[in-house]
């Protein structure tokens, strides 16, 4: 048998095997992994093996919590958002995490309510040493960085973008207390970054006009998104408590968040734009969300030439009949960028869980599979270390897994 025969065998073994436990995810028997407390909402995990996993919460009201775990269980508590770690990076009160971000060879946690900070590991994400807490820096000007949500953070040649609510920062300073910051994108007025962002936007209408990020109770997980490299950068547009132009749709950068355009989605009412965002590469990045009570309201969008920026083009998935008033929250896919699951409510609170096969095109009910386990709980996070280790988080100290 020549190489060509047995590449050719290897690979349609490979796309067998990983049909097969897409379709055993799919059917197959969830576990629960109970957390040391019952409010948690479970907001982001990253694995750097199979069973060397970080897990991310938040707590309304309350601090929330990094921990490890094996797929199995929670193997110890790596750092706690409560007020002495709140005091270290010069807020009051207590603090949440609400996603994980990989940067370099840096795992980064997104804090919530402490925009000054810069909580990240290296080495061994699994042990609670190699994580650390420090001011992320100044911000040019002498203002302050608020408490505003974090919802991104990446680095290109020694610059860095912070993606905060509301604004974006860069500096070409890596995060530390000395680190000076300077505000890069925030277009809606009083205030506008940049200052002459109104002449901009009439030279260029084409230009986005809203603000950095999408605020709605709880915070969301996907709000933003920053490739680590900053090759692109997007944000929803037209959605539920943001400032600026209404029309649905998303803004889009692909030169480090120095400019972003608009693209607008047809057939989505405006004010009822994207809830999430975000990429498998420079080019292929999904919007999702929902917001009507109608089920048909839910939607997903997604493109295949990102890099274009406003020319890029953005399809409508094909989805399976919607329950009343189905909202996505969070979308992951495994390595192969192909399998891909979409996480969320129906009804009043009860968790959804759609799955893909074709690269987020069409999506399938996958929700029997977890309710027994999540039936009354919202979802808002998900991870897939590849197609047969998933994990998928929500609220009232929801965390499921499979393959483990």
């Amino acid at each position: 048998m020549n190489k060509t025969v047995l590449i050719a065998l290897n690979s349609v073994v490979s796309a067998t095997l990983l049909a097969l436990a897409l379709a055993q995810a799919q059917t197959g028997t969830w576990k629960s992994i109970k957390l040391p407390q019952d409010d948690e909402r479970v907001t982001g995990m990253y694995c750097a093996s199979a069973k060397a996993c970080v897990i991310a919460t938040s707590v309304f009201g309350g601090a929330g919590h990094l921990y490890a775990s094996d797929g199995q269980k929670i193997t110890a508590t790596l750092l706690t958002g409560d007020t002495t770690l709140a005091a270290k990076l010069g807020t009051i009160g207590e603090i949440g995490f609400t996603g994980l971000s990989k940067v370099g060879d840096k795992l980064i946690a997104l804090v919530d309510g402490a925009g000054t900070s810069f909580v990240s590991a290296t080495g061994d994400f699994t042990k609670a040493a190699s994580w650390s807490a420090i001011k992320i820096g100044v911000l040019d000007g002498g203002e302050t960085f608020g408490l505003n949500q974090q919802m991104g953070m990446g680095e290109k040649d020694g610059r860095w973008v912070l993606f905060n609510s509301r604004e974006t920062y860069d500096s070409s300073d890596a995060p530390s207390p000395g680190a000076l910051w300077t505000p890069l994108w925030s277009p809606v007025p009083p205030g506008s970054v940049p200052s002459n962002f109104e002449n901009l936007v009439k030279a260029d209408p084409r230009l986005c006009d809203s603000d950095p990020g999408v605020s709605v109770s709880p915070h969301l997980t996907q709000p933003a998104y920053v490739a680590p490299d900053l090759s692109v950068m997007l944000y929803p547009s037209g959605a539920r408590n943001q400032r600026g132009m209404e029309t649905a749709g998303i803004c889009i950068s692909t030169d480090g968040g120095k400019r972003y355009y608009r693209v607008v989605f047809k057939g989505i009412e405006d004010g009822a734009g994207p809830l999430g965002v975000t990429c498998t590469n420079p080019n292929r990045c999904y919007a999702f969300g929902g917001l009507n009570p109608e089920p048909e309201s839910g939607f997903i969008f997604l493109t295949t030439n990102a890099q274009k920026g406003a020319d890029s083009s953005w399809v409508k998935a094909k989805l399976p009949t919607l329950r009343e008033d189905t909202i996505f929250y969070h979308m992951f896919f495994s390595p192969d960028g192909m399998n891909g699951w979409a996480v969320g409510k129906t009804g009043s609170s009860s968790a959804m869980m759609f799955a893909s096969t074709d690269g987020g095109a069409t999506w399938k009910d996958a929700t029997s599979s977890i309710r027994a386990l999540a039936s009354d709980a919202r979802l808002h996070s998900g991870y897939a270390f590849d197609a047969a280790h998933l994990w998928v988080g929500g609220e009232k100290s929801t965390l499921l897994t499979f393959g483990y």
